[in-house]
């Protein structure tokens, strides 16, 4: 099966481990543009990105795409060109369009922190503890 994965905060980093160990093909991985973080605002890869150049032989640039807004024409396209049979979702940190959900197969997964629609949005663990759930 091939897979697209989504993602870009380290919350997604085993999840995208697991796809890269299965026996599916990892057709893509589509992540946040590097950014500048901390007090010198040096410009810095999201985990995700990361993580694949630290194993270069799981992911190849090529497959890697990084736009500035998923909703762009160009980066459905780029995505579309993936063929993906599955798309799993995990800390994006943007809202997918139907475009994108419609390209897959068989179906877009989103895994997410919390119980949803309870702790939704981008804080959902620390408002889980917060709240004082035992469960998340």
């Amino acid at each position: 099966m091939r897979i697209v994965f989504i993602g870009t905060g380290e919350i997604g980093v085993p999840t995208l481990r697991a796809l890269q160990k299965s026996e599916h093909e990892l057709a893509g991985v589509v992540t946040q543009p590097d950014k500048p973080v901390g007090r010198a605002q040096k410009i810095a890869a999201p985990p995700v990105k990361k993580a694949l150049l630290g194993d270069p032989l799981k992911a190849s640039p090529a497959r890697t795409l990084q736009p500035a807004r998923i909703k762009d024409r160009e980066a459905i396209d780029q995505i579309r060109a993936l063929a993906p049979d599955l798309i799993v979702v995990i800390a994006y940190g943007q809202i997918l369009p139907r475009a994108i959900l419609e390209i897959p197969k068989i179906a877009c997964l989103n895994l997410h922190a919390s119980l949803l629609p309870r702790w939704r949005g981008a804080a959902p663990i620390q408002a889980a503890i917060a709240a004082g759930d035992h469960e998340t």
